[in-house]
């Protein structure tokens, strides 16, 4: 297990939250499938779901791909929920880790990141992690069940030393764009969405 001990305080806020941190998501499940329909996660594809949290959507993801989602999280206490929660599941295989420093996983065609990405306080070197993980062709996303301006209020009034104001998803996708290509970037009133496809 590597964390980089600046993501200590973001490690130590989200133990904190966890055991109640479903309670967050509730009535959300409709939305919530509706932006990870857009992903079009393909049938047989390995996927990461980065900052997962207590697996909120690693359910969905699996059953888009039908394989084993890997997920992965700064956070001890997030990592113990999922692994309770999907108990008796051998496709949800979680462990807590620095996803900007594991050297573990690879290969993936897909990285999903649900609900977490004002936390990447440094996109650049999230974007080097995706082009070491992802296959020629792979795609990651990155989703949230709120708007931008809700982020930010919600951040600012609970973590604003651990988080980050996002541009739109188009003006986001310029950290990633010497290794990948914009699929879809778009957002409303209450959702986030980035879409990008590794060169070839």
């Amino acid at each position: 297990m590597r964390i980089n001990m600046d993501n200590k305080a973001i490690q130590e806020f989200f133990d904190e939250l966890a055991p109640k941190w479903d309670s967050f998501e509730n009535g959300n499940s409709m939305k919530i499938k509706t932006l990870m329909d857009k992903l079009e996660i393909k049938k047989g594809e390995k996927v990461a779901d980065v900052a997962c949290g207590t697996g909120v959507v690693t359910g969905l993801i699996h059953a888009y791909s039908n394989e084993t989602v890997y997920g992965i999280d700064l956070s001890k206490k997030m990592i113990e929920e999922a692994k309770k929660k999907y108990e008796g599941r051998p496709w949800a295989v979680f462990r807590q880790g620095d996803f900007l420093l594991d050297e573990e996983y690879s290969a993936y065609d897909y990285v999903v990141i649900y609900n977490a990405y004002p936390h990447f306080l440094e996109p650049e070197k999230l974007s080097e992690a995706l082009n070491r993980v992802l296959r020629k062709g792979g795609r990651f996303a990155i989703v949230h069940s709120l708007s931008r301006e809700q982020l930010r209020k919600h951040h600012d009034s609970i973590c604003p030393s651990i988080s980050r104001d996002i541009a739109s998803p188009l003006e986001e996708s310029h950290y990633y764009q010497d290794h990948f290509s914009t699929v879809l970037a778009s957002e409303d009133d209450s959702s986030y969405l980035l879409i990008m496809k590794k060169k070839d």
